[in-house]
């Protein structure tokens, strides 16, 4: 009877282990993380698919829809940002490329955005990692 007992234990934890499987590799949407940029009233780090990697004060990041390659949108989040005052800087987060950000642009009818603009170092549109900042 020990024996039984014993199979079934092991069993049961094999099997709810099993079960837990697909909880812990399924697709998860992680949160970007903080960005640390104490002197940026906003900032954000961003994958060359458009993803949001880190942030301050920016609602979101994505390939600006209908356009080749190396257009991005980022959305600042703090509503006390003026963009049209702003110095925003934004530099390629690799050394062969080059970037051109435009503050207070109208990406995809979203407002208080910037759109951010990447190309290879032959100059052709190309997707990039990039990181931009609103001093």
């Amino acid at each position: 009877m020990k024996g039984n007992t014993m199979r079934i234990r092991v069993l049961a934890l094999a099997v709810a282990a099993v079960a837990s499987v697909p909880l812990l590799t399924g697709p998860a949407s992680a949160a970007p993380a903080a960005l640390n940029a104490p002197y940026a009233r906003a900032a954000a780090k961003v994958s060359a698919d458009g993803t949001l990697l880190a942030t301050k004060n920016v609602a979101s990041s994505a390939r600006l829809n209908g356009q080749p390659a190396g257009y991005y949108c980022v959305a600042v989040s703090d509503p006390t940002v003026d963009l049209r005052n702003a110095a925003v800087l934004a530099t390629v987060n690799n050394s062969r490329a080059m970037i051109t950000a435009i503050p207070n642009s109208n990406c995809n009818g979203k407002t208080r955005t910037i759109t951010v603009v990447t190309s290879n170092y032959h100059n052709d549109a190309a997707d990039v990692p990039f990181t931009v900042a609103v001093l």
